[in-house]
């Protein structure tokens, strides 16, 4: 203790602990980098569609990491796949390039994860025999996983450029892909993105019974268009080469047994006749002329027989004439409808001997004629049920079955190839009119399920791909 009054001792100063002073010259900001930066996280906050966003970090990211290149990856179906490259509009999904990027990243995940940033040099996680990295121009590469809030991993971004990574380019590139994250879970919501595939129990209790049922038998169907036709309607033909002058009935009149029909141009043929009778009369002149001379002069009886011959050539030809004459009238040669399309179509048309002008149709005996187009044939058999839906009463389907069907196609109205098919209407169906139409369904074999429902496709890519 020193006297009191006596001299004090000093007091000892703080010492003041200097920073040492950096190893080298200080940097100064980059403030046009720093407003780049802040520039690309508000464009990311602004995207409106994950679409944008994935553009955005394609292409975007280049200007502050100086990466040569980027490939933008998503998870799908528990697989990493690209969605977007940089300075690349489309992602074509069967490039080669782009599979052996996703066979990169896969071999990453299953040999360190895909949860931390990872940072490698080519040829690292490329298979033995690979050659692609050969002609691949950027030899290094970093993998930055874009998480959610408690660390899952959604996305991600593959940089590759030609030169070592330093670690100024890595802090922004990390930063970066913390806002991608938080811009893409923002538009698609954190619960979307945890969402994987897994196979729930009612699940597969409804595959199985999807694969149950694809076996169920079921009849082999196809629809086609429909008409009410007649059964054995008669035919009525020009009896011979000519004009059809006009027309007697309308169409789908009633007619009996010997009514009237058409006529044709009579003209020529009654002239014909006319000159044929003068023939007649002239041979018979000759013939008594003959006759007479032969009692008083043997020498004529030579010629009594040929004369007695061309009075019978013009007979013949006189009712050969007067034949043709009377079948210029046209009858009905039956009961019924008359089916034709309009008389108009008919007066005035030059017409051979044997072409069809009309038919005669009993309209108590229909029938249902289908015409199956070849592109949806099936194999209907004797018996086979089909149900008609006419236009002219759709909600009281037609029932009835195939009576027969042609063996060869033929091309029906709007140059359709098509088979044939009619089918016997069942009974206490009438109140039928002929020419009625509209849809059938006719009813084939029993196939599977499986086969009814993928019919069509299976037959176009066999014809297309021929497997």
């Amino acid at each position: 203790m020193a006297e009191k009054g006596g001299p004090q001792p000093a007091q000892a100063k703080p010492t003041l602990i200097q920073a040492k002073p950096p190893l080298g010259p200080q940097q100064p900001p980059n403030q046009q980098a720093f407003d780049l930066l802040l520039k690309i996280e508000a464009e990311a906050r602004r995207a409106e569609t994950v679409g944008e966003l994935v553009f955005l970090i394609a292409n975007e990211t280049l200007r502050l990491t100086r990466a040569r290149q980027i490939f933008v990856f998503a998870n799908k179906r528990a697989r990493q796949r690209v969605e977007a490259v940089s300075s690349i509009g489309k992602v074509e999904r069967d490039s080669p390039r782009i599979r052996w990027i996703e066979g990169i990243v896969r071999a990453l995940e299953a040999d360190a994860g895909l949860n931390g940033k990872r940072e490698f040099v080519l040829p690292a996680y490329c298979p033995p025999d690979d050659d692609e990295h050969k002609s691949f121009p950027y030899r290094f590469l970093v993998w930055l996983p874009l998480k959610l809030r408690d660390g899952h991993v959604f996305a991600g971004m593959l940089l590759a450029r030609e030169v070592p990574w330093n670690e100024g380019d890595l802090i922004v590139a990390a930063r970066l892909a913390e806002t991608y994250g938080h811009a893409w879970s923002a538009l698609t919501g954190e619960r979307r993105l945890k969402r994987r595939f897994r196979l729930k129990p009612w699940l597969a209790v409804g595959a199985v019974a999807a694969i149950a049922a694809g076996f169920y038998p079921v009849p082999l169907t196809v629809l086609a268009p429909a008409e009410i036709a007649p059964i054995e309607p008669r035919i009525v033909a020009a009896p011979i080469d000519g004009v059809i002058d006009s027309i007697v009935v309308d169409p789908n009149a009633s007619v009996q047994e010997g009514q009237l029909l058409l006529r044709m141009s009579d003209t020529a043929l009654r002239n014909e006749l006319a000159v044929a009778e003068q023939d007649v009369k002239v041979a018979e002149a000759k013939l008594k002329q003959v006759s007479q001379g032969a009692v008083a002069d043997p020498r004529v009886r030579g010629d009594l027989a040929v004369t007695r011959t061309e009075l019978s050539l013009a007979t013949a030809k006189r009712d050969y004439a007067g034949d043709l004459l009377k079948r210029t009238e046209v009858t009905a040669p039956a009961s019924g409808v008359v089916i034709f399309t309009d008389k108009r179509d008919w007066i005035g048309r030059p017409v051979s001997t044997g072409e069809r002008v009309m038919e005669i149709a009993d309209p108590k005996k229909i029938q249902i004629r289908v015409d199956v187009p070849v592109a949806d044939a099936v194999a209907v058999t004797s018996g086979a049920r089909v149900r008609a839906f006419l236009d002219s009463d759709p909600l009281r389907p037609i029932t009835a079955h195939v009576r027969t069907a042609s063996y060869e196609a033929q091309l029906i109205e709007g140059n359709v190839l098509a088979y044939r098919v009619y089918a016997s209407i069942d009974e206490n169906q009438t109140d039928l009119r002929l020419g009625i139409r509209g849809t059938a369904q006719v009813s084939g074999e029993k196939v599977p399920l499986a086969y009814y429902l993928f019919r069509r496709p299976i037959a176009a890519i066999r014809q297309r791909l021929g497997l």
